[in-house]
């Protein structure tokens, strides 16, 4: 994360109000996307409607930077797209056509700070704390409560569904990491994303077909509201402004509430049933991430 977000420079109960507002709004998008997987809309439809949005919203950003914004490196800029654009979405909606949103914190957001602490590990040679062990331990098992036990049941759904799911959070890991060697914000990232993305991803409509004139008009304007708008531009603003209010550490902590939010979600909205080892994989999904944000360096 740049470092230049890192201190305080806002009043703190306003950046404690963005940072619940932008884990609200993630945890509604997981239950979003698992609702268009359940009603046979294309990923490809999803994943543009995800990123053409933002990326005509935070025009303000990347048209003054301009397209190829100067001083940063082209490598990363790939990478953080690949990681985190269209790729990443078309993913995400492939795997919840058969996984659950209830279960999909540990598999994506919770296991990408396990991620990204191994690569700094084994790449840069950064040490471990103890803290971050125990909470690398904790989402190790959260994985694990979810796939072990489908597994052994033969769960062909989840299992069809997960490894998508593993890829993303890749993905999302080599974003993040990439992100923290560039000197753009929270903001200039999703804009440079979304803006690489969408092009990409009108060429892939154009010649492998798009359904979005078959949707409902309601179902696309929901779709572009959590997708798009909220997701793709109010959470990165929230949280952002969280950062700068909070400081990283203290605003990153937070985002150890999805995973039982999108349990909570599945289980509240979607009507999915969780079981024991669900609500367990989710809180100690939750304990672990907290635990390696609390101890990062």
């Amino acid at each position: 994360m740049n470092t230049r977000l890192a201190e305080p420079a806002a009043p703190p109960l306003a950046g404690y109000l963005a940072v619940i507002l932008a884990v609200v709004i993630w945890g509604g998008w997981i239950v979003a996307t698992r609702l268009a997987m359940l009603e046979r809309h294309a990923p490809l439809d999803i994943a543009l409607l995800r990123y053409a949005t933002p990326a005509i919203l935070f025009a303000p950003y990347w048209m003054r930077k301009g397209i190829f914004p100067k001083g940063e490196n082209p490598l990363l800029l790939i990478v953080m797209t690949l990681g985190w654009g269209g790729p990443f979405v078309l993913l995400i909606s492939k795997g919840m056509q058969s996984v659950e949103a209830s279960l999909f914190g540990p598999l994506v957001p919770g296991l990408l700070p396990m991620v990204v602490a191994l690569w700094g590990y084994f790449a840069e040679r950064e040490r471990i704390r103890r803290g971050r062990i125990v909470g690398l331990v904790l989402i190790a098992a959260a994985v694990a409560l979810i796939l072990v036990p489908a597994t052994i049941e033969g769960d062909s759904n989840l299992l069809a569904g997960a490894p998508w799911l593993l890829t993303a959070c890749l993905g999302w890991s080599a974003f993040t990491i990439a992100f923290r060697r560039t000197g753009l914000s929270g903001i200039e990232a999703a804009a440079y994303v979304c803006l690489y993305s969408t092009p990409v991803l009108i060429v892939a409509a154009l010649f492998l077909g798009t359904e979005l004139q078959t949707y409902p008009a309601r179902e696309v304007a929901f779709q572009v509201a959590v997708q798009g708008f909220a997701s793709g531009a109010v959470s990165v603003a929230c949280f952002g402004y969280a950062v700068k209010a909070l400081g990283l550490a203290r605003a990153s902590a937070f985002t150890s509430l999805v995973p039982v939010m999108s349990a909570l979600g599945g289980w509240l909205l979607l009507g999915e049933v969780v079981g024991a080892a669900g609500w367990a994989a989710a809180f100690a999904a939750c304990l672990g991430v907290l635990l390696v944000n609390r101890y990062a360096r």
